[in-house]
């Protein structure tokens, strides 16, 4: 759910999806505003530069992974399996929004850097508190972005490497570890 509306929402739709789709040199304003069906002044009239949607695009990310986290904490199912369960979506706002900004990160970018951080501190943060074991939330969140990693990867026809029932088996084998004892 994007924060921004009407045609500003278009344009940072767009940009957002030229970067996971082409990269950061091909999301121009140029590109943005087409892809947006504008012209390239329409789009300046929301963003006065492509740092300008950058920054927007940040305040995004940042506002999404907020109320994930916010979810995540809340959620019956448990922190864990919802973590798990939701690496797998690749085509959620919130991954198209973390994959453009992974993009921006690439060059070296300490804005997305940080923003980036800031998402998976608050990500580790709601794991830390579910399993009350650092060390096990830090396996968690290794495993989630596995499982992301992993569903990038798979057949456009199905794969049997990972599904959803696989989060199930592995929630349980995480649970098993829990209390046993780990380290940071």
């Amino acid at each position: 759910m994007i924060t921004v509306h009407g045609p500003a929402a278009r344009v940072l739709t767009a940009y957002t999806d030229l970067l996971v789709e082409r990269g950061i040199r091909d999301a121009t304003l140029e590109s943005v505003a087409r892809r947006a069906g504008l012209s390239k002044s329409g789009a300046l009239h929301h963003f006065s530069s492509v740092s300008a949607l950058r920054s927007a695009l940040f305040v995004e990310l940042r506002a999404q992974a907020h109320r994930d986290a916010e979810l995540m904490r809340e959620t019956p199912e448990g922190a864990v399996r919802y973590y798990l369960t939701s690496s797998l979506d690749r085509d959620s706002e919130l991954e198209r929004l973390f994959d453009a900004a992974y993009r921006i990160a690439q060059t070296g970018d300490e804005g997305a850097l940080e923003v980036l951080r800031s998402c998976r501190d608050d990500w580790l943060d709601v794991l830390v508190t579910a399993t009350n074991d650092p060390g096990l939330a830090r396996l968690v969140l290794f495993a989630g972005d596995g499982m992301n990693y992993n569903t990038l990867m798979s057949r456009p026809e199905g794969d049997d490497l990972l599904t959803a029932d696989h989060v199930g088996t592995l929630v349980g084998t995480l649970e098993g570890l829990q209390g046993r004892g780990s380290r940071d």
